[in-house]
């Protein structure tokens, strides 16, 4: 019985050990200044999963980035790639709150990352405050599903029509 509440407890510190820690969100203006690295990446291809490695409680999305615009840095950034629990879609750019690790980006938390749609310009952000720049952003990621929520619910429209003939 001893063995098995000490295999239990050493099962469960192993679990804990491994676990990512998902913070809650706390604003904007706390995510900007706690965030080390912000950035506007153009998102590349996944990276394909290595065949040898089994991974727990991985990100959602791993993929090669391209980094448009450096906001805010603490680190040499060049080639790179970005682990998120954001679904990214290959050739859309992303205003990204995160951390660079070894040349991956991590932004676990899906708030973490915003999408800006595709072919993003940075001439609107430049020459602004890291605080003009962000809202810039966010006001472009807000027009922008603005516009993706008028197309889905024109197609929801054509199609209850053809459901109700």
């Amino acid at each position: 019985m001893k063995i098995k509440i000490i295999l239990l407890a050493a099962s469960l510190v192993v679990v804990s050990v491994m676990a990512r820690i998902i913070a809650p969100f706390h604003g904007w203006d706390n995510l900007t200044e706690t965030s080390p690295d912000i950035i506007v990446v153009q998102c590349g291809k996944p990276t394909p999963p290595n065949p040898n490695v089994i991974i727990m409680d991985g990100t959602k999305s791993d993929s090669e980035i391209q980094i448009i615009s450096v906001l805010k840095c603490t680190n040499d950034l060049s080639s790179a790639r970005l682990q998120t629990d954001h679904d990214l879609r290959q050739g859309e750019d992303y205003l990204v709150f995160g951390y660079f690790d070894g040349g991956i980006c991590k932004a676990y938390e899906e708030y973490r990352v915003v999408p800006l749609g595709v072919n993003f310009s940075t001439n609107s952000i430049a020459g602004k405050t890291l605080n003009e720049q962000i809202q810039i952003l966010l006001q472009s990621a807000i027009n922008n599903l603005g516009n993706e929520i008028q197309k889905n619910e024109e197609e929801k429209e054509r199609l209850e029509e053809s459901v109700e003939r």
